[in-house]
């Protein structure tokens, strides 16, 4: 079976490769801000500051050790599943490009169980749905539970975030609009890593690390940002909260 999985990684490292568009083929842009002010970068000094004065960052020193980029543009939720795998006390597996040691990557997290959940392809052109993500998290071996935005108040969405951001050993993974942080339009997966009180933001640590640093995101943002809707399904994004599954 090992060997399998084994074959089965390096295909699809293969797969990855020749899937990313060519780098001479692909124009220079400059990242646009819609709305600048709406979020802050952490690595500001206004965002620094607040990095240090936040009580609630439990999850911030092990996220960061396991901080992964998304290897294409559509992998985020991947990218922010192998970020906090990685970060818990969970069975990691087999990859080729670190044999022998254990570790989760965005290609060995294609398992079987995850392409029954959804096929490479279809993640490479679409994602994946908050259902799909948390599903794909729980095949992992993680204990995963998700809320649509829409089926909670805004109260209750900060008290599950900054309940599981006191705690050691669970994290939280965001699902959003970036247009209603004040960045470019997308639908986004990433972690939340602190949450500092007299501003009332949270630090969300973006995967898509070419695009933005981390950033520090008002909660009612973020709040409105969750509460849009899937351009598969007729419900809202919103969280997942994972921990290993003890």
């Amino acid at each position: 079976m090992k060997f399998r999985l084994i074959i089965g990684n390096l295909v699809l490292s293969f797969l990855i490769i020749f899937s990313l568009p060519l780098a001479a083929k692909v124009p220079v842009q400059k990242p646009t801000f819609q709305k600048p002010g709406t979020y802050l970068s952490m690595v500001s000094k206004e965002g620094k500051q607040r990095l240090r004065s936040a009580t609630h960052r439990k999850d911030f020193i092990p996220l960061s050790a396991t901080f992964t980029t998304q290897i294409t543009q559509t992998l985020c939720s991947v990218a922010a599943a192998v970020t906090v795998l990685n970060a818990l006390e969970i069975e990691r597996p087999i990859d080729v490009t670190y044999f022998p040691y254990l570790y989760f990557t965005q290609q060995n997290y294609f398992t079987e169980e995850v392409l029954e959940i959804r096929n490479y392809a279809t993640v490479l052109a679409n994602g994946m749905t908050l259902e799909m993500a948390t599903n794909s998290l729980r095949s992992h071996g993680a204990k995963a539970q998700y809320y649509h935005a829409e089926d909670i108040t805004f109260e209750e969405f900060k008290s599950h975030l900054i309940e599981n951001l006191d705690r050691e050993g669970d994290f939280v993974i965001a699902n959003y609009q970036r247009q209603l942080i004040g960045q470019p339009k997308g639908a986004h997966f990433a972690p939340i890593a602190a949450y500092d009180e007299p501003s009332d933001s949270f630090l969300i640590m973006d995967v898509a690390r070419y695009k933005f640093p981390p950033v520090w995101v008002r909660a009612d943002d973020l709040f409105k940002a969750m509460n849009t809707q899937d351009s598969e399904i007729p419900k809202s994004r919103g969280f997942i909260l994972v921990s290993a599954d003890k």
